[in-house]
């Protein structure tokens, strides 16, 4: 028997035009929105549960393009690191969920255990958001060990190592195409698949029916993800102007990550940089990195939020703040919004399911104290989360547990140590 729910009591968000509707409800029917409409249209007397805002604004659940619900990596995935990732996974999808984030895009996991993970907040028996996973990324031998990488030279080796990934349950393939060492002050960006493996890869992953990310810095490795197809690319520093132009024709989108690779959170959250090597950092990275999404948005590319964060078990906060960079860099506020909803659905190949308030999608609502139009920062107060109708964090009636968990989102701090196995310096 199908159960019916009414949210309404605050104005909801048409993310599409960036605009609030006022005095409306939204129609929920097994787990997906029915309908939008005037509350005035409802009947007084209905048979629907009601969910009372009481004046939150209502808008569709956060989704993170970009995040790692198991960050540790290592040599060797051996008993402790799955046991302690696995916990750190529980504890971070709880925090998601806590803080409004309904997907997780996840894009790399050191091993298969991500896939259980997912079933499990799918089943319901770990509370957190929905994911998307893709388990280890799929990189040539020259890339360091102790990523998140299954190694693969040449395109036959690629071509069985996108085939055995997909078949272990990755939702889509994620490459490493390429990094900027510190080492080297990042004047170094080294490729570690080239562009027949790229091809190759993204050619035999769509044949699966799998979308293709890829972790990407410099330029060149760029191009060449693009010409090949590449649905996603991650972190793209140093686009230019003509390849932003490629990426919006062709429906590339981009997943700039921009707060993690910003000069001052590697310097005062990460600290992965000093003070003295800050300003060469900002010139060849920092700056360069921000000129690519200017670059993105002008051109008309498809832009999705991932924050990407640096702790095993993040801050609650960093969607927030990749938000706030990206409105540094150009977007409005409703383009933030966007980039974190549509955007991200978008990255997923979900933009018909996911990331609105509109007939046929997923119910996923989030309620928040504030006009995230206005101010970003009111993200970081909410009140009620509904993941496919179902209600799993609800603070409406209990005023000390809801400025208890704002007042922790509000510090930015985390609930760990940093991944020092990915972020630091190889002196």
């Amino acid at each position: 028997m199908s159960t019916t729910t009414l949210v309404h009591g605050g104005p909801v968000l048409d993310v599409r035009h960036g605009t609030w509707r006022e005095g409306a409800a939204v129609v929920v029917e097994d787990g997906r929105v029915t309908e939008v409409v005037g509350r005035d249209a409802v009947p007084h007397e209905t048979e629907a549960e009601i969910v009372d805002t009481d004046g939150g604004h209502i808008l569709p659940g956060l989704i993170d393009a970009h995040a790692h619900l198991m960050s540790r990596s290592g040599v060797e995935a051996d008993a402790g690191l799955i046991t302690r990732s696995v916990v750190d996974g529980v504890i971070t999808a709880r925090r998601f969920i806590e803080s409004g984030v309904t997907t997780v895009r996840d894009p790399g996991c050191k091993h298969r255990g991500i896939h259980a993970l997912r079933a499990e907040l799918a089943a319901g028996r770990v509370l957190g958001p929905r994911a998307f996973t893709a388990g280890p990324n799929v990189v040539g031998s020259g890339a360091p060990v102790d990523w998140r990488n299954v190694f693969a030279d040449g395109p036959d080796a690629v071509r069985r190592a996108v085939r055995l990934e997909r078949l272990a349950g990755a939702d889509f393939i994620k490459l490493v195409l390429s990094h900027t060492t510190a080492d080297s002050d990042w004047t170094v960006c080294l490729r570690y698949l080239n562009d027949e493996e790229i091809a190759t890869a993204v050619s035999e992953a769509h044949l699966l029916g799998a979308r293709v990310g890829c972790h990407c810095e410099g330029i060149d490795a760029a191009r060449a993800a693009v010409a090949a197809g590449v649905d996603v690319v991650d972190h793209g520093l140093a686009i230019d102007a003509p390849l932003a132009a490629r990426m919006a024709a062709q429906g590339t989108v981009y997943v700039p990550t921009l707060w993690a690779f910003r000069t001052k959170t590697h310097l005062n959250v990460g600290q992965t940089i000093t003070e003295d090597q800050a300003a060469v950092y900002e010139e060849r990275i920092g700056a360069v990195h921000e000129q690519s999404v200017r670059n993105a948005v002008e051109a008309g590319v498809t832009i999705a939020a991932g924050s990407d964060p640096i702790h095993w078990i993040p801050a609650r906060d960093v969607l927030i703040c990749e938000l706030e960079a990206l409105t540094e860099a150009g977007l409005s506020a409703a383009d933030a919004l966007r980039a974190a909803t549509l955007g991200s659905a978008t990255a997923l190949g979900e933009q018909d399911n996911l990331g609105s308030l509109e007939p046929g999608y997923r119910a996923d609502v989030l309620v928040v104290d504030g006009d995230p139009l206005t101010d970003l920062r009111a993200l970081g107060r909410p009140r009620l989360v509904m993941r496919d109708g179902r209600v799993l964090v609800d603070l409406r009636d209990d005023k000390a547990a809801a400025e208890a968990l704002w007042a922790d989102i509000a510090t930015g701090q985390p609930a760990s140590e940093r991944q020092p196995e990915i972020w630091l310096r190889r002196d």
